[in-house]
């Protein structure tokens, strides 16, 4: 057991002391949840939209006031070109065209008056601002009515009489009682009663952890080029405490990492981890699971190029598949199983059961099962190919 410290406790020293490793390890997993996390952010008390007034009637000032009233934050525009570059730009979500001729068409017998929206469909908070803006057009429209049958039922087009009947019209659904319906969207890519990092954070964990794990190959393959390996096969020591050892040290690095991440995403982002009984149990088998397929990975690669060459591709293609990168929730139910085949998933589900689900170590139990059976399945692979090599 000695061994295995020591040599887990050089190959920690010896990666730390490398720039280049730690940039990978540290910055760019937290850089990547940052953006993830203001990306796909909950959404904000007030959306803020871009308005076009073409039409300076009083019918389009009341529908102006409408949508200020419906939880929106309206920005005036001048010139269609602006609000059309804005939108494209990211500055706004969407923008809102009243035309000339609206406040005539509104007070026409039909009332049929026409705005124009144009909303981008990649915002998160698109939806939420289409809802808004057609709920604000759909209360104008009730309040246009309610006058409309008052003049109509008094038999008088007398302007003081509709003024009076709008103001009444105002108050009565100022004064209405609201049902006000809590949403929550499950199994979307950002709900929205949700921290945005609370899915950037376990993700990117899941991702990154796992491609350093890959990585820790390039020690093992040095190890055979310098003839370390076939010397450890000689001795009483053998090749599995050295096997164990290299993989010990990326193991200790990958919990580094994993709590790195976790402390950054309950202390400055405001993560609900729920239970760290299971997040820490987690973690531990994750990081175990990431430095044993690094492990095959060293044993079966010739060069350290070959090594970079696989592990590469293949954490981003199963970080890719296994819902590392997208949420599986959003792809079609074959795609989900095809998924499974890659820890990430397994991973991933865990993760959505303990933050969203509330769930203990109990309620992964099936998920830690599969992990750990995987890790020991690499960890034996890795030194049944690695003996085999050195036997040649």
């Amino acid at each position: 057991m000695s061994n295995v410290l020591t040599i887990g406790w050089f190959e920690t020293k010896r990666y730390l002391g490398d720039k280049v490793a730690l940039f990978t390890t540290v910055v760019m997993p937290v850089l990547l949840v940052v953006l993830i996390g203001l990306s796909f952010g909950s959404t904000p008390d007030r959306l803020s939209i871009g308005l076009l007034t073409e039409d300076p009637g009083p019918a389009a000032s009341e529908f102006t006031q409408q949508l200020e009233s419906a939880n929106l934050d309206v920005i005036d525009y001048t010139s269609q070109d602006d609000l059309a570059r804005d939108i494209r730009l990211g500055f706004i979500t969407a923008g809102l065209t009243v035309p000339a001729g609206f406040s005539a068409a509104a007070d026409s017998p039909d009332g049929q008056a026409t705005v124009t929206m144009s909303i981008d469909q990649t915002s998160a908070n698109g939806g939420a601002i289409a809802s808004a803006i057609q709920s604000a057009a759909a209360q104008f429209a009730e309040q246009r009515n309610a006058v409309r049958v008052a003049t109509n039922a008094l038999g008088t087009s007398d302007p003081a009489v509709a003024d009076a009947a709008n103001t009444s019209a105002q108050q009565v659904i100022a004064g209405t009682g609201e049902t006000t319906v809590d949403e929550t969207t499950l199994g979307a890519l950002n709900e929205s009663d949700r921290n945005g990092f609370a899915s950037a954070v376990p993700t990117q964990l899941t991702l990154f952890v796992f491609l350093n794990g890959l990585l820790a190959g390039m020690t093992l393959v040095e190890s055979r080029r310098l003839g370390v390996s076939k010397r450890m096969l000689a001795t009483p020591t053998g090749i599995g405490p050295h096997i164990l050892g290299i993989g010990l040290g990326r193991w200790w690095l990958g919990g580094i990492q994993a709590a790195l991440l976790l402390a950054i995403g309950a202390l400055l982002f405001g993560v609900d981890f729920g239970n760290w009984g299971a997040v820490a149990v987690l973690a531990i088998v994750w990081t175990a699971l990431a430095a044993a397929v690094g492990m095959l990975i060293g044993s079966l690669a010739r060069t350290a190029d070959q090594v970079v060459a696989i592990s590469v591709p293949l954490g981003i293609g199963m970080g890719m598949l296994g819902g590392s990168m997208w949420p599986l929730s959003v792809v079609p139910p074959f795609m989900r199983t095809i998924a499974h085949a890659t820890p990430h998933a397994w991973a991933n589900d865990a993760w959505i059961a303990i933050i969203d689900g509330g769930a203990g170590v109990g309620g992964i139990a099936t998920e830690l099962l599969v992990l750990s059976a995987v890790t020991v399945a690499m960890a034996s692979l890795a030194v049944f190919f690695l003996r085999r090599t050195l036997s040649r």
